[in-house]
């Protein structure tokens, strides 16, 4: 049971890394960038700008190995980091919900993420 939840979590996670990268590059990074205005104007910030919204998703390539890897091998897997892992996402999807007021779309996979990885190690 646990092995499939976190299968769940993984590709619920993944899923929502290539939505991050993918609609956020289209309808929120493109507009900005491409706004020219404010601290826009500037290449080297239009540049930051795009690399960091696309590294938050390959950072969170390392969470999904991890989730995928427990539930490849879940008797050698570190239920610490688990716990850790589950906990950040759960509680994203929370302050996720209040800061906009479940306007969203993500919040509720963030929170889904750690709540099917919290349940998997208890």
């Amino acid at each position: 049971m646990s092995e499939i939840l976190l299968l769940l979590a993984a590709v619920l996670g993944l899923a929502t890394l290539f939505v991050h990268s993918i609609f956020g590059e289209k309808y929120l990074i493109g507009p900005l960038v491409n706004s020219g205005e404010g601290v826009m104007r500037n290449d080297l910030a239009q540049q930051v700008v795009r690399f960091a919204w696309h590294l938050t998703s390959f950072f969170g390539l390392i969470a999904i190995y991890i989730l995928a890897k427990a539930a490849y091998d879940f008797a050698a897997a570190d239920i610490a980091l688990l716990a850790v892992t589950g906990s950040v996402f759960l509680v994203a999807g929370i302050y996720d919900a209040i800061v906009t007021k479940g306007k969203h779309i993500g919040w509720p996979v963030l929170a889904g993420v750690g709540a099917l990885t919290l349940f998997a190690i208890i």
